[in-house]
């Protein structure tokens, strides 16, 4: 039994009704016979059209016979209208054996579908046998009368059914599959090949799909405790620059697979990137039957991986706190193949293909792993090319934009991408693979990166160290602290001194811990050349704790000046929008004694927005402030500032300086007072 088979999935007001078509003599009865002792009649109901006809016509198929046009159509649609009535109120899977169309001779073909055929139907499996079989079986076939048709007349039948059908259900969404069977296959393999078609049907659906995706990357996932950040990166397109899906048709119609060119770009402009349509695309690829793997590996010889991302995934394997996974709405089988190639095995792959794969991929997918890799309490860096990486991007910590050259990209990706910046906050970086790819948007709106050692060590940083940077002890501290010690300096001089503080601990320590993104400048040699600001500088919000940190955050502003500010003693001062689109949060206060004002700003703050970065700067930071001591709260011993640095993996603390001494000011000797001459209020 498979995992699916385990699962009860809720069925939806619509009935499952499944159509077993093919044109007469292929073997739809016999089928439908063997399907029956297979699928228990408290789930299935199996229905023959005619006579079903039968019972809803008074006088039965021989008055049916004899009515016109018009009543005929009218009869089918109540036929079949029936059915789906019984299977609604018994909660039960229709099957019904239909025709679409009779062509008993080369001048009249007539079609019985109906629009409410299509309206009813959500699953169609078309039996394609081989038409010298039917041919045979309609001749041996003497109780049912049937014409003799030559061979030809057969094929073209048959080829006239297959074609209007999947246009019919690409159009109305109905998933359409076909089972094909040779001179050299037998009648049970097909029936075995069906009843597997309606197993899944029975118990696949979008709920069914999360669940077995979410046990997909469970084991997927390196089982570490000192595991922190995963890396997930779409296939085609992002690790390479073929599209395999393409590169997939393309082999199986030289192989003599079909005539037509790639399905599923029709398929998609028809019915999008959604649930259904890759449900559709792996009955497509189910059809390929024996074919699928020798293909899948041709396509997987023709792969050429980008460098800088062998580089890449290489070093997962060299650092412990790292794993990655490849996520993937094209073919698992195939992106194993290539990883296998470039020794990349130690990667593993969630994508679909096949029914025995168990699952599909969506773009909402993506999206959805990168939410339980956060309950997970991981960091997430994603990798994508198109608007199907768009959910995942949103939600990652870290989103790559990979844009290959202008003839091979994605074209709808350009405004899919501004949208999402202008208009719903996303935050990423593009990365041009290879290098003279040239760029997407502007690099104002799509800043850019280079995958090179420097960025590498940014991506594999460990969150657990290093939360904690101060200046003490360097002489650039010791000269800025000068004069904020100093009783000479105070009112605007101090201000002044402070706002060096900040400007300085932004260039020594927040760029270090936000990281840098390319800009283009111009030189002063009258050309474009490369510039850097701070990482999403245009998604930071500087917060002063009124209002000692005010001027350290001046200093701050002037080294970001992209970031937004704004004032606020309490976290709820600070209206919502304020955080809208942000993904790095700077809490600046002059001095950190406890660090409970600290704490009880971000308490609510990480409630309220989990995956935001948070830097505190201070230009004094008490000793104690980050020591877990013993005791607890009645004691006086208030640990959690403490805590908080140690346990959440994007809360960060930058000072100038460490201090053992716990004297509180006053007056005089208060820094608030001193910075704004208020010092006559204590």
């Amino acid at each position: 039994m498979t995992d699916s088979e385990n699962m009860t999935t809720p069925r939806s007001s619509k009935p499952l009704i499944i159509g077993l078509y093919g044109i007469s003599g292929c073997g739809k009865s016999h089928t439908s016979e063997g399907l029956k002792t297979r699928f228990p009649s408290d789930k299935f109901n199996f229905y023959d059209g005619s006579a079903l006809i039968d019972q809803v016509v008074a006088g039965g198929l021989t008055e049916f016979k004899k009515g016109s046009v018009s009543q005929k159509t009218a009869h089918r649609i109540e036929s079949i209208s029936k059915a789906s009535e019984d299977c609604q109120k018994a909660n039960k899977i229709g099957v019904i054996t239909g025709h679409y169309m009779f062509w008993q001779n080369e001048d009249h073909a007539y079609r019985i579908g109906t629009e409410k055929d299509w309206m009813t139907y959500t699953h169609i499996i078309y039996l394609n046998v081989d038409v010298e079989l039917i041919a045979r079986r309609r001749q041996e076939d003497e109780g049912r009368g049937r014409n003799e048709l030559a061979i030809e007349h057969l094929r073209k039948w048959q080829k006239t059914e297959l074609k209007e059908l999947r246009a019919i259900c690409l159009e109305r969404k109905i998933l359409f599959s076909t089972v094909t069977e040779t001179k050299s296959m037998t009648g049970d393999s097909t029936l075995e090949r069906v009843a597997t078609l309606l197993n899944d049907f029975q118990h696949h659906d979008e709920t069914a799909n999360d669940s077995l995706v979410m046990r997909a990357l469970n084991s997927a996932l390196p089982n570490r405790p000192e595991l922190e950040t995963v890396l997930v990166l779409d296939a085609d397109k992002t690790l390479a620059p073929q599209d395999t899906g393409s590169l997939f048709w393309q082999e199986y119609n030289l192989a003599g697979g079909a005539s037509s060119d790639c399905p599923l770009k029709e398929l998609f402009t028809k019915q999008k990137y959604s649930y259904a349509s890759f449900r559709q695309v792996m009955l497509l690829y189910e059809e390929t039957g024996e074919d699928f793997d020798s293909i899948s590996d041709k396509v997987a010889a023709k792969a050429e991986m980008y460098p800088e991302m062998i580089a890449l995934l290489k070093r997962v394997a060299t650092a412990p706190h790292v794993g990655a996974v490849i996520v993937t709405c094209g073919l698992r089988h195939l992106w194993e193949s290539v990883l296998r190639r470039y020794n990349l095995s130690h990667i593993s792959v969630i994508g679909g293909g096949r029914l025995q794969d168990g699952y599909v991929v969506t773009g909402d997918t993506k999206g959805d792993i990168v939410h339980r890799l956060h309950e997970k309490r991981l960091r997430v860096v994603a990798f994508g090319d198109s608007p199907l990486d768009i959910k995942m991007f949103q939600k990652a910590d870290e989103a790559y934009v990979v844009v290959g050259d202008k003839g091979s990209r994605s074209k709808s990706m350009d405004e899919v991408l501004a949208n999402e910046i202008h208009e719903w906050g996303l935050v990423a970086l593009q990365v041009a693979l290879p290098s003279t790819s040239g760029h997407r948007l502007d690099l104002e709106t799509l800043p850019k990166a280079k995958l090179d050692s420097a960025e590498l060590d940014f991506i594999f940083r460990q969150r657990s160290t290093a939360r904690f940077m101060h200046a003490s002890g360097k002489n650039a501290a010791k000269l800025l602290m000068t004069p904020t010690r100093n009783a000479a300096y105070r009112s605007h001089s101090l201000r002044k001194a402070h706002g060096r503080v900040g400007y300085y601990l932004s260039m020594e320590f927040l760029s270090e811990i936000i990281g840098l993104e390319e800009i283009e400048i111009q030189h002063v040699q009258e050309k474009l050349t490369d510039g850097y600001r701070f990482r999403h500088e245009k998604a930071t919000l500087i917060i002063p704790l009124m209002r000692g940190g005010e001027p350290m955050a001046f200093g701050v502003s002037k080294a970001m000046p992209a970031a937004s500010f704004a004032h606020a003693k309490k976290f709820r001062d600070i209206e919502p929008q304020n955080f809208h689109g942000k993904r790095t949060v700077i809490l600046v206060d002059s001095v950190v004694n406890s660090g409970q004002s600290i704490v009880e700003f971000v308490e609510p703050l990480r409630r309220r927005y989990p995956q935001i970065r948070i830097i505190v700067v201070a230009g004094v930071v008490q000793a104690d402030a980050v020591v877990i001591r013993d005791g607890g709260r009645a004691d006086g011993v208030d640990n959690r500032f403490a805590e908080l640095l140690r346990d959440d993996g994007d809360f960060f603390l930058v000072a100038l300086r460490k201090s053992d001494n716990r004297f509180k000011g006053q007056g005089v000797t208060d820094t608030g007072h001193r910075l704004f001459n208020t010092t006559n209020l204590d």
